[in-house]
């Protein structure tokens, strides 16, 4: 089993700085954010793969900027082509910096009224594009989790599936690990994390109340994840620690075997 840690986890540094951290701590792959970093520290996102892989890490995916999903279920087909093809580029990208996979959001938070029709036309296109580009597209279960189980069952290419966000799930008493129990073999990426059911902490492993044993009894019946990734936010608290700290105690929150990779 290989460990992936997202590059961003609270802590304001530079890119490289934060990637340093996560491979010294022990991981050996990064999740990254597909969007340019600016002030104080501008980076282009391109830049990015070659930074991460000079550290030693493998890339696990992408994640797709949070750019009004919303749109998606309510537009009409000519207002949603510009994001459509931006999408579109994006696993375009993913083959050519030869990244497996891309996330992605259903929707965002605020309220409104989905056209299932528009839903699934976009997301089925961008499903063809990802057969076409030889990538994973991964749409993760944010609220309105209903959405995400219709496109499930309505989208049957090989290469579309779900992330898994434990936070997420566990914010909703209705859900509480019910999309991962019918969907589990769907799984194209883990973001795993805790809280308190009352907000979307992304806390380390344990330091919250998500029954993270059984969500891990599920996963690990999954033969295809062979990675265990962790989207986390560094407290107020962990702010007051080395980063470093935080990272390994990120990587050593979840007993999957006995076999962790060596710390540096």
């Amino acid at each position: 089993m290989k460990y992936s840690m997202f590059s961003w986890f609270g802590y304001f540094m530079k890119f490289e700085d934060r990637i340093k951290i996560i491979a010294d701590a022990g991981f050996e792959e990064a999740m990254i954010s597909w969007e340019d970093e600016f002030e104080p520290w501008a980076l282009k996102k391109e830049e990015f793969p070659e930074l991460v892989r000079k550290n030693g890490l493998g890339i696990t995916n992408i994640h797709a900027p949070f750019i009004g999903y919303s749109d998606i279920w309510t537009a009409s087909r000519m207002e949603i082509k510009p994001k459509l093809k931006m999408f579109k580029d994006y696993l375009k990208d993913c083959q050519a910096f030869e990244i497996p996979a891309m996330v992605m959001h259903t929707n965002d938070l605020d309220e409104f009224e989905p056209d299932l029709d528009k839903g699934l036309a976009f997301f089925s296109e961008l499903a063809d594009a990802a057969e076409k580009y030889d990538v994973d597209l991964a749409v993760e279960n944010v609220s309105r989790q209903h959405l995400l189980c219709y496109l499930l069952d309505q989208i049957n290419a090989p290469r579309f599936g779900m992330c898994y966000d434990s936070s997420h799930d566990f914010l909703e008493e209705q859900n509480c690990g019910q999309i991962l129990k019918k969907h589990k073999d769907r799984l194209k990426a883990l973001h795993l994390s805790d809280n308190d059911f009352k907000a979307d902490r992304h806390w380390i492993p344990g330091e919250g109340s998500i029954p993270l044993d059984q969500v891990m009894a599920e996963i690990l019946t999954v033969p295809t994840i062979t990675t265990i990734s962790y989207e986390v936010l560094a407290n107020e608290d962990w702010r007051e620690k080395e980063p470093l700290d935080f990272a390994r105690a990120v990587l050593e929150s979840l007993a999957i075997n006995d076999e962790k990779p060596p710390q540096k």
